[in-house]
């Protein structure tokens, strides 16, 4: 009967330790390290004074943490309900810090601290009391991700027929991407049977075509098409035993809808055996700040490409006609930057940027009233239309 319990209690250790070393893993996941100077006036007991300037240094410290996690735009609109919500939760943020140096001068007790944030107690905070860490300058992602781990020669991803459910590596993708201020567009926005979907359901990797299909009908902006790769490790990898293994992680943005690649990462990581969440967690870290600088570049190009307008005016052989016709078109709100693209007899090309698209910009010149001429659009394509300009009839 002893035994029995002994064993029982040792049983309920290990899963106590083992779910202790999950959740440690989890919120690994959105740790922070950063640096933060605290400053304290010197009076009184310089033991005081110092705890003083090491709250004030980890209070920074978590300043600079959510500087770098939220979007800017975000950070002034709710400035005060954040800050509020920062200073009065600091020791929850923090998960542990470490002094890099200390000194006394001018009357101040001065300190540099290291500390680790748990960047996503923040977002827990933030979201709340309602505030959205997403930044609608950047693009929606939709996140298709494949895994495969080394004790098994199956790869797992959520489109399978069987339902795959989500990989851990897309679970923690999705963390690191929002905590940078993407919207993450959820799996069910596009229906288990939808006719694009259903047709890669035994495919692991779908074309670009496919892929950008799918992301059109989830309606995300890009879709990022991962895959992640861990077996063991080739060689000897110093300070890991030699049953290390490897964690191959590769992630590509695809423009939903064209399929255009805007941006390819690719990164590894080693651990001991057994950590296999570590070494995917780390090289996905390192590939998302790679796609991130890739994709927020290539995105403002798509955004300036989608807002390129061209204009085809036809009968501008009537100077007065196509004089007046541009002055109108550089009035109009949001048109910026006409220029001279082609310069033919009776017939100029212009092109300018719109954000509204040459669809919203043609409904508004037709509903203006022109003096002396009229104006008709036979032609109108997503970032072109066709313009002509002749005597008002009667």
């Amino acid at each position: 009967m002893r035994t029995d319990r002994y064993v029982r209690w040792i049983f309920f250790c290990c899963i106590l330790v083992c779910y202790t070393a999950v959740s440690a893993a989890d919120e690994s996941f959105s740790l922070k390290t950063v640096e933060g100077i605290g400053a304290a006036k010197i009076q009184g007991s310089i033991v005081d004074t110092r705890n003083t300037a090491v709250s004030n240094g980890l209070a920074a410290a978590v300043e600079r943490a959510a500087l770098d996690s939220i979007p800017p735009e975000t950070f002034s609109a709710n400035f005060p309900a954040i800050a509020d919500i920062l200073s009065k939760n600091v020791n929850q943020f923090v998960q542990g810090y470490k002094v890099m140096a200390e000194s006394r001068s001018g009357g101040f007790y001065r300190i540099l601290v290291q500390a680790n944030i748990f960047t996503g107690a923040i977002q827990k905070q933030l979201s709340a009391v309602g505030i959205s860490l997403v930044d609608k300058s950047l693009p929606s992602l939709l996140l298709m991700v494949t895994e495969q781990r080394s004790s098994t020669a199956s790869v797992q991803y959520w489109w399978a027929d069987a339902g795959g459910g989500m990989p851990a590596t897309e679970s923690t993708l999705s963390r690191i991407l929002a905590e940078k201020g993407y919207a993450i567009i959820p799996h069910d926005k596009i229906a288990a049977t939808d006719p694009v979907l259903t047709s890669v359901h035994q495919n692991p990797a779908p074309g670009n075509s496919q892929i950008a299909d799918i992301g059109t009908r989830a309606g995300a902006d890009i879709v990022v098409f991962g895959t992640s790769l861990i077996q063991p490790a080739a060689g000897a990898v110093t300070g890991l035993g030699s049953n290390a293994i490897t964690a191959f992680v590769k992630l590509r943005a695809l423009r939903a809808g064209t399929g255009e690649e805007l941006a390819v990462a690719e990164q590894s990581s080693s651990a001991a055996a057994g950590a296999e969440d570590q070494a995917i967690t780390t090289a996905l870290t390192a590939a998302c700040t790679d796609l991130n600088n890739q994709l927020t570049s290539a995105w403002q190009g798509q955004i300036k490409k989608a807002a390129s307008v061209e204009v085809q005016i036809e009968g501008a052989g009537q100077l007065g006609y196509y004089s007046a016709f541009r002055t109108a078109l550089s009035k109009i709100s949001g048109v910026k930057d006409i220029q001279i693209k082609e310069m033919q007899s009776g017939k100029y090309i212009l092109s300018m940027e719109y954000s509204g698209g040459a669809r919203q910009l043609a409904d508004i010149l037709l509903l203006k009233t022109w003096n002396g001429f009229d104006v008709t659009i036979p032609e109108v394509g997503q970032n072109q239309m066709r313009v002509i300009l002749g005597p008002k009839k009667p």
